[in-house]
């Protein structure tokens, strides 16, 4: 994760967890249907279960992604200002 590498794998990450958000979000009444419940007063414990999960991750997936592509570009934009600060720091250093 040195040298600069950690906001490409952040940026990954980002990517990858709004893929599978939106996969999810896709695939919802497929999954919902087949293993969850619609009805939440049904009286089965694992299919509520699997509707209560499959929900909050579907859910927290997008927000999560979006803010670790942002982090992503910010920890870049935070890269090449000090890049430019040192850049300048050897200038006046240098005459």
């Amino acid at each position: 994760m040195t040298d600069g590498k950690m906001h490409k794998t952040v940026l990954r990450w980002g990517i990858l967890l709004g893929v599978a958000g939106v996969l999810m979000l896709v695939f919802s009444p497929v999954i919902i249907g087949n293993f969850g419940t619609f009805y939440p007063a049904a009286g089965a414990p694992v299919a509520m279960a699997v509707t209560t999960l499959y929900s909050a991750a579907s859910i927290a997936f997008l927000p999560f992604s979006a803010s670790l592509v942002a982090a992503s570009l910010v920890m870049r934009h935070a890269e090449s200002l000090a890049a430019r600060k040192e850049v300048r720091r050897d200038e006046a250093a240098t005459g």
